[in-house]
């Protein structure tokens, strides 16, 4: 024979012997059967136990018609819960789809504003401007001058009628 069949022909012969072993043991510990001569109930106590069991049954049935009753309201309470909560997120969108446009509102206006401020004059354009003395000043300059201007026109002009 060849190996593996031997290996399993020993392993089945074991097998087999534990088997025999098993039952030889199960027969000893069998004890011979005990006889009854006489088995007695009592009656009227388990009535009173079976009438406390009926009793708890109908106390549990009577609680479990509360909890089913509990169960209706919370499962209507629930639904009115669901519309109620419903309405205001879609009042929450509308509003954040409001303060949304607003917001895009305010960006567009301070970025026109930031673009007015850039094109405004600072303190430093203004001081190279000249202020109501200084356009005084260089009236004055100015009128000094035509009169002088027309001085020496108006003596222009008598030199060349003398001539």
């Amino acid at each position: 024979m060849n190996q593996p069949t031997e290996d399993r022909l020993k392993r089945l012969e074991e097998e087999q012997r534990q088997l025999k072993e098993e039952v030889r043991q199960l027969k000893e510990q069998m004890t011979e059967p005990i006889r009854i001569d006489r088995l007695e109930i009592d009656r009227g106590g388990t009535h009173k136990r079976l009438d406390a069991v009926q009793e708890d049954t109908n106390v549990l049935k009577i609680e479990m018609e509360g909890v089913r009753a509990d169960i209706s309201v919370v499962k209507a309470n629930q639904s009115d819960m669901r519309e109620y909560i419903e309405e205001q997120f879609k009042s929450v969108e509308a509003q954040q789809e409001a303060h949304t446009e607003i917001l895009g509102r305010l960006v567009t206006f301070a970025e026109s504003h930031d673009t007015m401020l850039q094109n405004t004059a600072t303190k430093d354009d203004i001081k190279m401007m000249a202020t109501k003395d200084d356009v005084a000043e260089i009236k004055a300059t100015q009128d000094e001058r035509f009169s002088k201007l027309e001085a020496t026109q108006a003596e222009i002009l008598a030199l060349m009628k003398e001539k």
